[in-house]
């Protein structure tokens, strides 16, 4: 059993930690896993998206906080830019269309579910813990790699 002393920091490489097509939603767009939860919905992610790429819009049902590292980036229908160092704090229920301005590289703390949607608002593409941990490993195996358990506080 791990002592709260061994849980206080869980240290992962960026160097280490490669970046996997956000497939099938979009090969331009690329995600780092830093960790998701599946038992409360968390998800701590990276992406980095082209300059000029429109994602289709998508409702949240939890809450998303987003951190720009790099870059430009709006919601169609929001008149601000997030530009490098700015952070953006979204409610749940709250539904929008990504785009971005430049090269563009956000860190994400999201819990829930993102609900990616079409013109008729019918769903495209269900977003999740489990979709994300399900990429992560094909990606892996597909490379050869071992991955690390992002579900874990030991990795």
């Amino acid at each position: 059993m791990q002592t709260l002393q061994e849980l206080d920091v869980n240290y992962m490489s960026g160097t280490d930690n490669p970046w996997i097509p956000f497939t099938p939603l979009s090969d331009q767009v690329f995600l780092k896993y830093w960790k998701v939860d599946p038992v409360r919905g968390e998800i701590v992610v990276s992406m980095k998206m082209p300059a000029g790429l429109e994602l289709p819009p998508h409702y949240h049902t939890g809450i998303v906080i987003a951190h720009t590292v790099k870059g430009a980036w709006r919601y169609k229908e929001n008149n601000w830019v997030s530009r490098e160092g700015d952070t953006v704090y979204e409610v749940a229920g709250s539904s929008h269309t990504p785009q971005t301005v430049e090269d563009s590289e956000i860190f994400f703390v999201l819990i829930g579910e993102l609900l990616f949607l079409d013109e008729e608002k019918k769903l495209l593409w269900q977003e999740n813990h489990k979709t994300m941990i399900e990429r992560y490993t094909a990606y892996f195996a597909a490379n050869g790699i071992e991955p690390r358990d992002v579900t874990s506080w030991d990795a």
